[in-house]
């Protein structure tokens, strides 16, 4: 999610109408040399040259159609072309053979490539862990945590939305479309950035748990006439019951309307199931994860163990080329994502090698698997804390190379200056390597960093009034997790408006690069809050159900309240508290000594 998304987006639509129709021309992994890299891309042009003239026609037939103007769009990946000199000079070696190879126009194959953001290395977006039933530490429910990677200047905010009733007439304005609004929706509380109408994970009235997670497809989607993923988040919130309902309602939108930007991996949960339904374009599969455990980073990970689809998830895949006429099942990652490479030659889908450029994600979705097995059985929201902190014991290279993080963010440690990623003496030429590096699941870099951390949790032992999502805002590991009952009458508006978000965002910003000046100190304001609340809550949820069995509703009502105002003020208050001791480290460290 750390592409900008508008309304107003007119160039960027067209580029991503582009990368829409990039069904043959492919990349190379990174570790190619320039002159294997242009020799591979000359041998693909020089073979390939009638498809490669259709793809790059259907191209220019499509910006015409839809007005786009191909000057600009030219422009625009003019300036992705410099990018990928710095981070990925092969693959610009390789369009070059490819121009070569077929007589084709160099600016042709550069627009027809760079207008895929994979093209110039997909880092990867949103880390969340999934549970339920016997998983848990509870043994029954559904868990969801999801940090929400966006932009390093993004403010989150965390709202509740009141249920009401509609006329028939109402419209729903979604981010870049209009859809008839429901009848009913229902109330529930969640994690927004600031100022935006739909969400990026929330509970709702009747403990149904909703999240999301990017991920790369192949297929064409609808880009700026599709639902956005937050529209998506919240729309299931408002109008469902239960998590299979939800699925339902997704997927029933998803057909007709399409999705925006990239596919998107939803995570759905209620007290007793919890659901992944992994979507592009139009199309989607579901499976349900029963007292079990997994994750999702930014790839695709539903195989062959679907268990509903979409109807035409096999026909369009065979009108693509994608699959046989006699295929009766697919690998759902394999076939729509892109985490593959897709050569004309190789129909063995085993083989095909992962995308270089995807090494991140895919270390980060291993990571939390790892992180899962070992608390299996014992998950929870005090035991999932660790794993949305998580920076990495220890990271390996595609070299091989292990660096030891030792929990710290990598742009804290000593590696930053042995893996340089600047010069170091005069240039002889016009680029710069620059180094992999380590993407944890608490993102902290310069293209992006964890704008917030939602923990949402179902149960089927409490009323759901007391659905909770325990939140964090920016990187959890110097914030704090302050908990949100879905039941409370309203959210404090300081974290309702960018006023509580501003303030964990300007401790993030201290602390990056800095993260061993400072963390010691911020958790020694923020771990006692923490600690006391894993006892205060469960004190304050049987006083809540004692009050609701004894009739007493209105009581039971005002001390869910004053619980969660009280921790509300306290957070606020901490989050000052912080701010000031990191000032005080800092004036301390810059200080004269003799």
């Amino acid at each position: 999610m750390l592409m900008n998304r508008t309304r107003n987006a007119k160039l960027t639509f067209g580029i991503a109408i582009f990368a829409a129709l990039a069904l043959f021309l492919s990349v190379l992994p990174m570790g190619a040399t320039e002159s294997s890299s242009y020799q591979a891309g000359f041998a693909v042009g020089s073979s390939q040259l009638a498809q490669i003239e259709e793809n790059i026609a259907e191209m220019k037939l499509a910006a015409q159609k839809r007005g786009v103007d191909y000057t600009t769009v030219l422009a625009a990946a003019r300036e992705r072309e410099a990018l990928a000199l710095q981070i990925l000079p092969e693959k610009v070696e390789w369009m070059h053979g490819v121009a070569d190879g077929s007589g084709i126009s160099y600016e042709d194959v550069l627009v027809y490539n760079t207008s895929d953001r994979l093209m110039t290395g997909f880092v990867g977006e949103c880390t969340t862990f999934i549970a339920n039933g016997k998983a848990l530490a509870a043994g029954a429910g559904s868990i969801i945590s999801k940090n929400r990677d966006l932009g390093p200047n993004t403010i989150s905010e965390v709202a509740k939305e009141e249920g009401r009733d509609y006329p028939s007439t109402e419209l729903y304005k979604a981010a870049y479309i209009d859809i008839p609004q429901a009848s009913r929706t229902y109330s529930f509380v969640g994690s927004r950035s600031a100022g935006r109408w739909g969400y990026g994970m929330g509970i709702n009235e009747f403990q149904v748990i909703v999240s999301d997670n990017d991920a790369p497809t192949r297929d064409e989607l609808a880009f700026t006439d599709g639902l956005h993923d937050n529209d998506y988040v919240r729309l299931v919130l408002e109008r469902a019951k239960t998590a299979r309902e939800g699925v339902q309602i997704l997927t029933k939108l998803t057909e007709k309307y399409g999705q925006a930007w990239n596919a998107i991996m939803f995570e759905i949960g209620d007290p007793q199931e919890l659901w992944v339904v992994e979507i592009t374009g139009r199309r989607w599969v579901a499976r349900r994860y029963q007292d079990t455990y997994t994750a999702r980073s930014n790839q695709f990970q539903i195989t062959d163990d679907y268990e509903i689809c979409s109807h035409d998830l096999l026909t369009y895949a065979q009108s693509q080329g994608w699959i046989g006429a006699d295929v009766t099942k697919i690998n759902f990652r394999a076939i729509y994502g892109t985490t593959e490479l897709y050569p004309s030659d190789n129909n063995d889908i085993a083989s095909r090698p992962a995308v270089e450029t995807l090494y991140n994600t895919e270390k980060r979705y291993e990571r939390a698997m790892e992180l899962l097995q070992g608390i299996a059985g014992n998950i929870s929201a005090q035991t999932l804390m660790p794993c949305a902190r998580d920076h990495y014991d220890t990271y390996t290279l595609p070299s091989g190379e292990v660096l030891k993080l030792n929990q710290v963010p990598y742009y804290s440690t000593d590696y930053v200056y042995d893996r340089q990623e600047w010069m170091t003496e005069p240039p002889t030429k016009d680029t710069v390597e620059v180094s992999i590096f380590p993407r944890a699941i608490c993102h902290h870099a310069f293209e992006g960093t964890t704008a917030a951390t939602g923990i949402l949790i179902a149960r089927p032992d409490v009323p759901n009034e007391l659905g909770l999502m325990i939140h964090a805002y920016d990187q959890p590991c110097n914030s704090l997790f302050i908990p949100f009952y879905v039941g409370a009458s309203s959210v404090d508006t300081r974290y309702s408006t960018p006023e509580a978000g501003s303030r964990f965002l300007t401790i993030s910003k201290l602390a990056f690069g800095c993260y061993t000046t400072y963390h010691e100190g911020i958790r020694s304001v923020f771990d006692p809050y923490e600690k006391a609340l894993f006892t205060e809550m469960p004190a304050m949820e049987k006083n809540y159900v004692d009050l609701k069995a004894a009739g007493k509703t209105m009581a039971a009502q005002a001390a869910l309240d004053a619980f969660c105002a009280q921790h509300w003020t306290k957070g606020f208050e901490l989050a000052d508290t912080a701010l000031k001791t990191m000032v005080e480290e800092t004036a301390a460290s810059s200080a004269w000594g003799r």
